[in-house]
């Protein structure tokens, strides 16, 4: 029986996902250990990795559930594409330097440095949930140790095997010479890609057969709770550009910035609740196909863009509606008083909701769900209304804290 005949084997996986680590972060280990031309380059290279963990550390807090909807295969594949290329730009910083490592570097090799960085930081995460995976799903409870040890001996025999062509490499450049030159950057470039290329031999994993004969399980994907993620992600992102790019910008005063809140919510609005809309009644017709995130990818993209921007608009909501009552007055009992009162509001509207759900609207009495979506646009769209009325009465570049005595507090 040939290899490619048993790669439907629990072994054989962890052989391959091991060798596409030996080839890109075992590799990527022995490049790093190398040492740079100087303290210019260096400073560029900790830049470099300081975006990738950063990167590196969000990604693995999502890989997870892309691993769960793609699979390991693409993961990995996708994963493996980063070490190349961090490696070309460390190449690139190389060249730039000269021969003797001392012409300065360009803000733009400078620049690709750290994209490289933040790019690998996004390959790792994918590919290390790959990793995970295999090494720890597919095998027996009483392998899982040596399984876990075969992948670990064969990944770090990468760095090894870099460690040694660097040595070979550089063997003549005696005392004086640098460590580096092109024919090691290119090595590491060439079989760092391969890495990619191997990691196609990967194979699904319902298709995995385990030692005692047993089948690898693969229980349908939620994929809404594989990307609820992102739903949150796009709540924090959305607060941090209307809030800090939009409504704090001095550079306007505060009328225009409030005017152009009321702008990006009216528009948002029409943009993501028309979206919404379309789906909504295309979802609800009777020839409508479910959409299967793992198989159908492209149907899916769409669906999942919309789910984010629900997220950015529940975020835009909430952040301009504290930005206008933190309008009204710069005193700290008030405003208390009316936030108190909005959130005491809005969760007065959510028990409502809860409880219309729980105990009006049960059984045959049911909402549909394209009510229900627009039981949930129409107070929106109605609040667009309020927003103008309250921006045009209540914001102004000045606060008043007191009229009667003339004083005030500008605007920033």
């Amino acid at each position: 029986m040939g290899f490619f005949d048993t790669l439907n084997q629990a072994r054989t996986q962890v052989y391959v996902i091991s060798f596409v680590c030996f080839l890109c972060p075992g590799m990527f280990n022995a490049l790093n250990s190398l040492p740079t031309a100087g303290p210019a380059a260096q400073e560029v290279k900790d830049k470099q990795n300081a975006s990738l963990y950063f990167c590196f550390a969000i990604m693995g807090l999502l890989a997870g559930g892309l691993n769960n909807i793609l699979g390991p295969r693409i993961l990995a594949a996708i994963g493996g594409t980063g070490y190349p290329i961090y490696a070309a730009a460390q190449y690139n910083i190389f060249k730039v330097q000269g021969p003797k490592g001392t012409d300065p570097i360009t803000d733009a090799a400078n620049t690709f440095s750290i994209f490289s960085g933040a790019y690998i930081g996004l390959c790792a995460g994918m590919l290390w949930a790959a990793q995970g995976q295999i090494c720890l799903t597919y095998p027996t409870e009483s392998q899982k140790g040596t399984f876990f040890a075969t992948f670990w001996v064969i990944f770090n025999l990468g760095a090894v095997l870099g460690n040694t062509i660097g040595t070979i490499l550089s063997w003549g450049a005696g005392p004086e010479g640098y460590a580096m030159n092109d024919a090691m950057y290119l090595i590491f470039i060439v079989l760092m890609a391969c890495g990619s290329v191997v990691a196609f031999l990967i194979q699904p994993p319902g298709t995995i057969i385990r030692e005692d004969q047993t089948q690898v399980e693969t229980p349908p994907t939620n994929v809404l709770r594989e990307f609820a993620i992102f739903y949150w992600l796009g709540q924090a992102g959305g607060a941090w550009v209307l809030g800090n790019m939009f409504l704090d910008n001095t550079k306007y005063t505060r009328t225009a910035r409030a005017w152009t809140g009321v702008y990006l919510m009216v528009g948002t609005t029409l943009a993501f609740f028309g979206g919404g809309a379309a789906f909504e009644y295309t979802a609800s017709a009777k020839d409508f196909v479910k959409i299967d995130a793992g198989t159908d990818f492209g149907r899916f993209i769409g669906p999942f863009i919309l789910y984010v921007c629900y997220g950015l608009y529940d975020a835009f909501f909430q952040v301009f509606t504290n930005y206008l009552i933190g309008a009204i007055s710069n005193d700290s009992e008030t405003l208390s008083r009316y936030a108190g009162f909005y959130k005491g509001t809005q969760s007065a509207a959510g028990g409502l909701s809860w409880a219309l759900n729980g105990f009006v609207f049960t059984g045959d009495k049911a909402l549909t769900s394209t009510a229900q979506f627009w039981v949930m646009v129409i107070p929106c769209a109605v609040s667009l209304i309020f927003f103008a009325l309250f921006t045009k009465t209540f914001v102004k570049d000045t606060t008043d804290e007191n009229p009667e005595h003339g004083s005030s507090i500008k605007a920033h």
